[in-house]
This record gives C-alpha cells, structure tokens and sequence, in this order.
C-alpha cells in the first residue's frame, strides 16, 4: 500500500476550500470543492520549508486543480477503507480475495493520477503542499428573493445566483481576507460557549457575571462583523463563494 502524507492546501477560506461556520452562519467555499485547510499563515510560519513549484492562471485551472486534489484524497480514502476491509475478511475466503482485487485495482488508479498531477503541477499526494491564492473574486450567495429581482439574462440563461462583492487582487489581501475570516468565527464560536454558559449558570452572582462576558463578547463581535463588511462587504449571516483565478503552489521542503 502506498504510504500518504498529510496534504495541506492552504488558502483563503481555502480552505477557502470550505470556511463554514460550527453553526447555521457565515461561510465562504471554494468555486471548485476541496478539502477543508489551516490558514495559510499557519501552515507557512516557516519560509525557509517551502519551495514554490508552480502557479495556477486562470479561474477554470484552479477549478480543475481543486477538483483533482479532491479526486485524489477521495481515491486515498478508498483505498484506507478497501484495506481496512480486507484485513478484516478472513484469510483465503473468496471475500478477501475479491477485496483485494478491488484494492490493487484503486491503488493502480491513484498511482496513476498521482503521475498525471505530478506532470501537470508538479503535485503529489505523498508530499506536503502549501497553496497560497494570489487573485481572487468573493461572491455572495443570493437568497431566492434577491435572485427572483434580478434582470432577466438576455441570452435566455437563468439569473446567476450570486453577486460579485469583493476582488482581492495579490496574495496579502487574499491573506488579510482569510484572517479576517477566521477571526470572526473564532469569536462567534466563542459567543455560543459564552450563551451555552449563560444558559446553564443557576446561582444569581455568577448568571450576572456571565452575562457580562456574553455581551462583551457579542460587542466585539458584531463591531468586527461591521469592519468585515466595510472592508470586503463580509456578514456573518450570509454565505458566500471564492472564486480563485490565481494561486502558487509550495512544496514543503524535506530535511534533505
């Protein structure tokens, strides 16, 4: 079995892959589905480990680059499964020998991609990678309302159903984005602890006081809601679509 390393592909909500929220709220996912990531800042704190290997033109090549990493994880966790499966089927039984099949025949598959995306990008699933976007467009997801009220597409089309709102156009303002992101569901994760809190004090001092830390807490957060939307027309209560047009890939460097 091939061995696999961790893949990082960090970006703006990269996960822009998928920034969702721990609860019904905000979230921000890639145009093209991918694996949820750490922020780019984390997972590149150390320069001197990353090497750049490539960089992505074009909002249809970063789809396609997304949508391949995604094909190779999900092949990955195939194989993790069919393996599991055949260990446990008893030794020699028809079983077995037909999840092994199965397995050599999802192993060659992987092997293969994996040689196509090394070609095409320089990627592969046994390395450490870093993806850093440099261009990118942030959509907002129309409610049905907003959709029902937009002009008719003259070429007979359905109306889009999202709205351009922001362009980040070099990879510190899609960075400033990311943090900006996180930060803002970090303190919203911290305010359903703190009303969670609320909700179960009993004794009447500390109810009080919990209180107070509550609508802290709520204070500073929509005060970083109103900066978010000044800065990149951002709210916590809606949904929304990175759409990257230009991204680099690192490699993270090995000890030799």
């Amino acid at each position: 079995i091939m061995r696999f390393a961790t893949v990082i592909l960090a970006c703006a909500v990269c996960a822009l892959p998928t920034f969702a929220l721990a609860t019904p709220g905000a979230s921000i996912t890639q145009s093209a589905a991918a694996p949820a990531t750490p922020s780019a800042s984390a997972a590149a704190s150390d320069q001197n480990t990353l090497v750049k290997i490539s960089t992505i033109e074009g909002k249809a090549a970063n789809d396609e680059f997304t949508r391949n990493v995604q094909v190779l994880q999900n092949e990955r966790q195939e194989i993790v499964k069919l393996n599991t499966a055949t260990n446990e089927a008893a030794a020699g039984s028809d079983a077995r020998k037909a999840l092994q099949t199965q397995l050599d025949a999802a192993v060659k598959k992987l092997e293969t991609d994996n040689q196509t995306m090394a070609k095409s990008y320089g990627y592969s699933i046994l390395r450490n990678y870093v993806r850093v976007p440099e261009v990118s467009q942030i959509f907002v997801v129309l409610t049905d309302e907003e959709i029902a009220k937009q002009p008719a597409p003259t070429d007979g089309t359905a109306p889009s159903k999202t709205l351009k709102v922001c362009s980040l156009n070099d990879a510190q303002a899609n960075q400033s984005f990311q943090d900006t992101v996180q930060k803002l569901q970090q303190m919203r994760q911290q305010a359903i602890t703190a009303k969670d809190a609320l909700e179960k004090a009993t004794d009447a001092s500390d109810k009080a006081y919990k209180q107070g830390q509550f609508d802290l807490i709520m204070k500073q957060l929509n005060e970083a809601n109103t900066e978010a939307t000044k800065a990149y027309a951002f709210n916590l209560n809606r949904q929304y679509v990175m759409s990257i047009e230009k991204s680099t890939l690192y490699v993270q460097a090995s000890p030799e």
